[in-house]
């Protein structure tokens, strides 16, 4: 009896463990990534990298529960703070780019606000600005917003996003934005296909003046806590491949 009460009290602590790290896997509160991405410049021996970290803290535990990993976070409106650190290389310079910021959804109000300052340093200048971004969610999936950048004003824009779920473990991601810059109107327009919770493959198109860029892109989540990108885009002057991993815990 001693033996058949011992292993009753085993099987129930293991069911215990299975299901509290269950319930670890299915959430996350930081968010940590790492970048680098290599451009190539059309007639010009001149290469350009760029390598770059960042991360963010969420104030409360983000589910990831029946929803694609990479959105997970965006679908659940988690507000955070958030801090991104990059160095480029180009022709013998140097010079970094960072910023801080933080990102609030506040539900009763269906208001989506982001703001931070950013820095970029070189031996030769440097330059600091701040910025604020201010949105709605109406519906689940769905943010519209507007962004000012203190050092060039407003130029009138509008960014949207929407996640939507059409089946299964199928969900797409469709982003579109609009900005009357001075340089003249900038479009543009991008999607994701999830195959399944852990894996997107899309693209983007933007536009200025008569000038196209293209982008093809990919994630993939081995596990919920890591994952793998790259991207590669086609612009006029320029070709970009970038290549990230993430982790999170």
């Amino acid at each position: 009896m001693k033996l058949k009460s011992m292993s009753v009290k085993n099987l129930v602590a293991i069911g215990a463990l299975i299901i509290s790290s269950a319930a670890v896997a299915d959430s996350y509160q930081v968010d940590l990534e790492a970048l680098a991405s290599h451009t190539k410049f059309d007639g010009l021996e001149s290469k350009k990298n760029t390598y770059g970290i960042g991360g963010a803290y969420y104030f409360n535990a983000v589910s990831t529960a029946n929803v694609p990993l990479a959105e997970a976070a965006f679908l659940g409106k988690n507000s955070n703070v958030y801090a991104d650190i990059s160095r480029t290389s180009l022709i013998g310079q140097h010079s970094t780019s960072s910023a801080v910021g933080a990102e609030f959804y506040i539900p009763e109000n269906f208001l989506y606000v982001d703001a931070g300052v950013t820095r970029i340093a070189s031996k030769y200048f440097t330059d600091n600005d701040w910025y604020t971004s201010v949105g709605i969610t109406p519906i689940d999936g769905l943010r519209v917003s507007t962004t000012y950048y203190h050092d060039n004003g407003y130029d009138a824009n509008v960014a949207a996003k929407y996640v939507m779920a059409i089946g299964g473990e199928n969900f797409i991601n469709l982003e579109a934005s609009l900005v009357d810059a001075d340089a003249g109107l900038i479009k543009k327009i991008g999607g994701d296909f999830y195959f399944d919770t852990t894996l997107s493959v899309g693209g983007a198109v933007s536009q200025q003046h008569s000038d196209n860029s293209y982008t093809v892109r990919t994630r993939k989540f081995f596990t919920e806590q890591i994952s793998g990108e790259l991207s590669y885009e086609d612009a006029p002057d320029e070709n970009i491949l970038m290549a990230g991993v993430s982790v999170r815990f």
